[in-house]
C-alpha cells in the first residue's frame, strides 16, 4: 500500500510538471543580474493527521522564494522553507522542511505550485526524543493582493520508521494548512 502511494505520487507530480520540463532551463540564476528573490513570509495554521494519534492543529512558519539554483523554461521554481509544530496525545512533532514547488499562474493573481521536499522531523513521545529525516510530496494554491499572500496548502510527509515510543514506529503525516504572509 505505501509503494503505490509513493508511485500515485510521483505520477501525478510528473503529470502536473510536464510542461516544465520543454525548453532552456536556467542553471543559477541567482548570478544573473535580473534575478529577484521575491521574499514571502508567512504565518501558517492547519490540521496535522500523523499516524498513531488522531489530527489536531499544527502551526508554523514559513518562507518563500524564487529558487536561485535552478529555473524551468516555463512558471517559476519557488524554494519554500517551513518550520511546523503538533502536539496532541503525548506526541510533539517538530518539522524542519525544504520544499521546491514548479509555480504557475491559474487565474490572476492565483498561482499553483506542486513539487516533493526533504524535511527533518523531531518526535517527542514524553519518554524518547527521535529525529527522522523526511521526504513529502505537496501543492499550493497562493493568492497575492498587493503585498499580502494568502495561500493554502495540503503536503503527506513520509518519516523513515525508527522507533517513536513503545510500539510506534515512525511519525508518517498528513498536513493541510491555511497561510497568511507578506511579500517583500
Amino acid at each position: 500500500m505505501r509503494i503505490a502511494r509513493i508511485l500515485l505520487a510521483a505520477a501525478a507530480l510528473t503529470a502536473t510538471t510536464a510542461p516544465a520540463l520543454a525548453g532552456d532551463w536556467q542553471f543559477l540564476p541567482i548570478a544573473d543580474k535580473g534575478y529577484t528573490p521575491a521574499f514571502v513570509a508567512s504565518v501558517t495554521g492547519g490540521v496535522m493527521n500523523p499516524q498513531h494519534v488522531s489530527s489536531s492543529g499544527a502551526w508554523g512558519l514559513e518562507l518563500a522564494m524564487n529558487c536561485g539554483l535552478l529555473q524551468t523554461p516555463t512558471g517559476v521554481i519557488r524554494t519554500k522553507l517551513s518550520v511546523t509544530k503538533f502536539d496532541k496525545s503525548g506526541l510533539d512533532l517538530t518539522t524542519v522542511e525544504l520544499n521546491p514547488r514548479w509555480t504557475t499562474p491559474i487565474a490572476k493573481d492565483l498561482t499553483l505550485g506542486v513539487g516533493p521536499g526533504i524535511g527533518w522531523v523531531k518526535a517527542d513521545s514524553g519518554s524518547r526524543t527521535t529525529d527522522m529525516f523526511a521526504w513529502q510530496v505537496g501543492a499550493d494554491l497562493d493568492y497575492r493582493i498587493g503585498q499580502l499572500n494568502l495561500g493554502l496548502g495540503a503536503r503527506w510527509q513520509d518519516t523513515v520508521n525508527k522507533t517513536v515510543s513503545a510500539g510506534r514506529e515512525g511519525a508518517d503525516n498528513w498536513l493541510v494548512q491555511a497561510k497568511v504572509g507578506v511579500a517583500f
